[in-house]
């Protein structure tokens, strides 16, 4: 993987101030909000997570907590940009513990925190990428600016080593009799393999992971956080990993 950057990234990629249609399905998965503490998977449609806060499905993952989740109001609405340039506004459903007390903000599979363009836009970015395309070359094919994209790069390919070992101890515990992918050449490679491997095989324990995109799969799994500034995510509850 060439180029790659850790600082702030420039162009979009800090929650914009643009005012673009309103986007009113959320996709997801659910992360940390206060104080970076675990929050399980959403559904995809807003109505979907307000029936499984309703039915009490998802569960605080605070540890020695697992309170029932209940809505509690919105969080903070926000641009992101999808593939193409297009600009939408996502509103996250915000959730409360009755056990901790603390709130979460449950954010959709549709993009990973601190990042305002959508996952897909930064999945595309890796896979160019892994497959050793000059990250400004990548940046003006995505249309993203190029400090943006380096920025992705370098901290996904400095953390590659540690997702990677994190996801091998993944792939035995979310499926059954897991076919180990082969070797690459580079760890950011590895980490995708392991990932594709992830995605063609949980469906037959975890049907809802079919009509996922790996993009999405790996924001569930590591509860939008790939490009969080501390890794690995936290705790990932194996009965429900991607609600």
């Amino acid at each position: 993987m060439r180029g790659g950057g850790s600082r702030r990234q420039g162009g979009h990629d800090g929650m914009g101030t643009a005012r673009p249609a309103q986007v009113r399905c959320l996709t997801g998965r659910a992360v940390c909000c206060a104080r970076r503490r675990p929050v399980p998977t959403v559904g995809q449609v807003v109505a979907v997570v307000d029936a499984q806060l309703g039915s009490g499905l998802l569960r605080c993952l605070e540890p020695g907590c697992g309170g029932r989740l209940a809505r509690w109001g919105f969080g903070l609405e926000r641009d992101l940009v999808g593939l193409g340039g297009g600009i939408g506004r996502v509103r996250p459903r915000r959730a409360l513990c009755a056990g901790c007390g603390v709130s979460r903000v449950l954010l959709p599979d549709s993009m990973l925190r601190r990042r305002q363009y959508g996952v897909e836009v930064i999945w595309a970015a890796l896979l160019a990428a892994v497959r050793q395309q000059p990250w400004n070359q990548v940046a003006a094919e995505l249309g993203v600016p190029y400090t943006t994209v380096r920025e992705w790069l370098r901290r996904f390919t400095r953390r590659a080593d540690r997702v990677h070992a994190w996801l091998c101890g993944l792939l035995p515990r979310l499926v059954d009799d897991p076919v180990w992918p082969a070797g690459t050449a580079t760890a950011a490679g590895d980490v995708l393999a392991v990932l594709g491997a992830l995605h063609q095989q949980m469906p037959g324990r975890w049907p809802v992971v079919a009509g996922l995109s790996p993009g999405q799969l790996v924001a569930r799994l590591s509860r939008c956080g790939l490009l969080a500034p501390s890794w690995p995510p936290g705790m990932i509850n194996t009965s429900s990993p991607v609600t």
